[in-house]
């Protein structure tokens, strides 16, 4: 099931189908910044900034919200896919 948020610019996805981000992919955008996705959505992005990672909520770079900051790069990863 895919819900339309009247908010969001795309679909937002049920919980039911949310459980599904376990299986997720990174890939390198720039030098600093990774992004989290799906097969069926970017959940966010990763962005290393000195040693902090900082995770960011959202399918547009740009746009995207800070949920987080971390020393550690799977606990970012970690906020980014189970927010």
């Amino acid at each position: 099931m895919v819900l339309l948020s009247p908010v969001a610019r795309g679909p937002v996805l049920s919980p039911a189908i949310r459980d599904h981000r376990i299986e997720s992919t990174i890939a390198l955008v720039t030098d600093d910044i990774y992004s989290v996705m799906t097969d069926l959505e970017t959940l966010g992005f990763v962005h290393k900034v000195g040693n902090v990672y900082v995770a960011l909520s959202g399918d547009v770079l740009s746009h995207a919200v800070e949920i987080g900051q971390s020393l550690s790069w799977d606990r970012a990863v970690h906020m980014v896919r189970f927010p």
